[in-house]
């Protein structure tokens, strides 16, 4: 077992550096687990087996910021996570957030599996998102779900951006007080917020 690990950490000092034949050990190392977890949360194998390559893909251009004691999983787990959600996050309709809220809470948590406990409460947000008035919801998805700007929603929606922000803290006021402290702060962690829409 310590040889094991002596010789991933060998090659991860080596990706580090650069080297082709480190990188091509080390994804065969943690391609199976990836593709395993990329199964569970996406629809179909066209839509796993790109995320999954592009996830490499971009592990090689950031592998400086690998953390030699920690290994490339962190890495890799973070890319793909993102990924997925960025999936989701193109469509806004009610399922689509579900799904992008159970991805992000799965491997938040770095659950082998879904489980009950994650579906309750991934369904427990979509649902108070999902009762949020109409114009108020298609607000808070473009901006929070979608990640765009209170500006870009003025202009998509033909309004102020006074008008977007009182949107927004209204929503933010709402699903505080449906959610609870918790499922709120889980909420934020989930989706982020980004700073240029503050």
């Amino acid at each position: 077992m310590e040889k094991e690990e002596f010789s991933e950490s060998r090659w991860i000092s080596l990706l580090i550096e650069g080297d082709r034949q480190a990188f091509s050990k080390l994804y065969n190392l943690h391609s199976p687990l990836l593709l395993h977890k990329l199964n569970q949360l996406l629809p179909d194998q066209d839509s796993v087996l790109e995320v999954h390559q592009v996830s490499f893909v971009r592990l090689w251009d950031m592998r400086e910021r690998i953390q030699l004691d920690q290994g490339i999983w962190p890495l890799l787990h973070t890319i793909a996570r993102n990924l997925v959600v960025d999936y989701f996050r193109k469509s806004a309709s009610n399922e689509a957030v579900r799904k992008a809220l159970l991805t992000q809470a799965t491997l938040y948590y770095d659950l082998e599996e879904e489980n009950d406990t994650v579906e309750r409460m991934t369904e427990a947000l979509s649902v108070a998102i999902e009762r949020l008035p109409t114009k108020r919801k298609e607000i808070f998805l473009f901006c929070k779900f979608q990640g765009k700007s209170y500006e870009e929603a003025a202009e998509a929606y033909g309004v102020s951006v006074g008008t977007i922000k009182d949107h927004m803290a209204k929503a933010m006021r709402f699903l505080k007080s449906e959610l609870g402290e918790k499922l709120f702060g889980l909420l934020i962690v989930l989706l982020g917020f980004w700073i240029n829409n503050r």
